[in-house]
């Protein structure tokens, strides 16, 4: 005896509504970043300079004698490699061993790194089609599997499937970038003499990345703090 037909007609309806509400909640997820307190920074943004570095005019064949400060020995010797190798390669300074044999003298003291919070990140829509997809052949197979006549039962678990696996994707995609920022005072003297405390100018730079500590976001710090610096070097 064949079940008696039951109408689904408020099927389509409701999931065209909580399909509108995964899509509000996958909108909410692209909100900035949320800012944390813990660290001594106080959660500051530190996307540019807080003070424009001075220019100093610089010529090719100049010497240079860079030093960093202020952080772990490791961290230090990392920064001053990188910032006296991007000043040598992109204007043409000679690195000079002691700051008494250097035309140019750059300070560099690192005064804090702190987390700055987390961003959602949103789906993408490769991800939200390919959860979809998963989730209506699933759905499609387990409806076959309990429904007699097949085709119903197969409708029913594709439609339902799929709006589980965009659901899934969604949710999946929330809060894995990490925000973290580096503030340190420069310093810069053409002259050959050290740069007084009444010339070091802060300097905060931010980076991002999924999931990523303290440890994982030190380089990419390291090398935006190092174009701020070089950037001040006018050729």
């Amino acid at each position: 005896m064949r079940a008696p037909h039951r109408s689904y007609g408020y099927f389509l309806p409701l999931c065209l509504l909580l399909c509108g509400l995964l899509a509000a909640c996958a909108g909410r997820q692209t909100a900035g970043v949320a800012p944390e307190q813990g660290g001594p920074g106080g959660g500051a943004p530190a996307q540019t300079s807080l003070e424009p570095l001075p220019r100093v005019p610089v010529r090719s064949g100049q010497s240079v004698h860079v030093a960093v400060s202020g952080g772990d020995p490791n961290l230090n010797a990392d920064l001053q490699s990188m910032l006296t190798a991007y000043i040598q390669s992109e204007r043409g300074l000679t690195p000079a061993e002691a700051a008494r044999d250097a035309d140019i003298l750059v300070r560099v003291r690192i005064e804090d790194i702190y987390p700055l919070g987390s961003k959602s990140e949103p789906v993408s829509a490769g991800k939200a089609l390919s959860g979809a997809a998963a989730g209506a052949m699933l759905g499609m197979l387990l409806g076959r599997a309990v429904d007699a006549n097949g085709r119903g039962g197969a409708g029913w678990g594709a439609g339902g499937g799929a709006l589980l696996g965009l659901g899934v994707a969604l949710l999946d995609s929330r809060g894995k970038s990490k925000v973290w920022g580096l503030r340190a005072g420069v310093g810069i003297r053409s002259d050959g003499r050290e740069p007084a405390e009444s010339e070091m100018r802060q300097v905060a730079v931010s980076a991002e990345g999924a999931d990523m500590g303290r440890e994982d976001c030190l380089p990419a710090l390291e090398d935006k703090l190092s174009l701020e610096v070089l950037n001040a070097l006018a050729p």
